[in-house]
């Protein structure tokens, strides 16, 4: 992908979710609760769309996170990412899961998965 266009790419994820921030923050309960009707839909399809990239195959490989060198188990970094920030309690997972958590002491990707 061209630099230009990526870089156009993250400014304007990055502004939207900036956006949807200053919405929550500062509007008002009934306009609060009208953004949630449309965005949370829109985040959750997103989530679905980029779960369904990483699924595993048939070798229980993630196929995007994985190389031809180097592949990658599943649940992947994003699996993991999904994991903490929707199903997780807020701050119960440390910084370091999947591959770098015997490194920090933090869970692993399989103690990610038997919960």
């Amino acid at each position: 992908m061209d630099e230009c266009l990526a870089s156009t790419l993250d400014t304007a994820v990055l502004e939207r979710l900036e956006y949807l921030d200053r919405l929550v923050a500062k509007s008002d309960e009934p306009s609060r609760a009208s953004l949630a009707k449309t965005e949370i839909t829109r985040l959750a399809d997103a989530w679905r769309a980029l779960l369904k990239l990483h699924a595993p195959n048939e070798h229980g490989r993630c196929s995007e996170c994985s190389g031809w060198l180097r592949p990658r188990r599943h649940p992947c970094t994003v699996w993991s990412t999904a994991h903490q920030h929707l199903i997780a309690a807020e701050g119960s997972l440390a910084a370091g899961v999947g591959r770098h958590a015997a490194v920090t002491g933090g869970p692993t990707a399989a103690t990610l998965a038997a919960s």
